[in-house]
């Protein structure tokens, strides 16, 4: 079933909490977006954070950090069912999926615009989820990249059996419907939702979309 996943980026821990507070019974997955200050020049609120708040959330985690692995053991504790991590900022993936299988969320990776799919042949054992962003990591708002679109074609035609989502500058019906057609199983948007005066109303027009 394609779906809609709202997303926060923030540093602010009082503003993380206002914004799963908002959502809290009205979505069921939420991703969490984390930033170091070195893959990407932002930083996000510290992921331990999400112990304190709300546990009612299946929570997709996406590292934009440079060690992915030391923040798997913290994505466990605040009970993340996915965690997501950028394939080209990491210098070895492979001890990147051997941390990972030590615990019980999915796995997934994320590829930036420019990054080629020969890495997914490479690791498409390893996966359960692929994040494809549609624009350059780090903050929300930015626009739509639309030569996602054909990866996301091709990558259906090597029929893996994975989960694809696609995250960034989405805004407009067509988009959401290209990407759809495309063969996307869920777009995150954060921007098109927290944007909103009524952020429940937003996501709840992109959902009708999909439906």
């Amino acid at each position: 079933m394609q779906k809609i996943v709202p997303a926060i980026l923030t540093d602010s821990a009082a503003d993380l909490a206002k914004k799963l507070k908002i959502l809290a019974g009205n979505t069921q997955w939420v991703q969490i977006d984390v930033m170091d200050g070195l893959f990407v020049p932002e930083i996000s609120v510290p992921l331990s954070v999400l112990e304190e708040l709300a546990d009612d959330f299946d929570y997709e985690i996406h590292l934009m950090v440079q060690d992915p692995a030391s923040y798997l053991e913290t994505c466990q504790a605040v009970g993340a069912k996915r965690v997501i991590f950028h394939i080209e900022g990491v210098k070895n993936p492979e001890h990147v999926f051997q941390e990972m299988q030590k615990y019980s969320f999915e796995r997934g990776i994320a590829l930036s615009p420019e990054t080629q799919l020969d890495v997914v042949k490479k690791w498409q054992q390893q996966i359960d989820s692929l994040l494809f962003l549609s624009i350059h990591p780090g903050k929300q708002g930015r626009e739509f990249i639309p030569s996602v679109l054909e990866k996301i074609r091709a990558l259906r035609m090597f029929s893996l059996d994975i989960l694809l989502g696609v995250d960034g500058g989405i805004n407009e019906p067509e988009e959401f419907k290209r990407v759809f057609e495309a063969g996307a199983d869920y777009v995150v948007v954060g921007s098109g939702i927290w944007k909103s005066k009524d952020p429940i109303a937003a996501l709840r027009k992109l959902e009708a979309m999909v439906q």
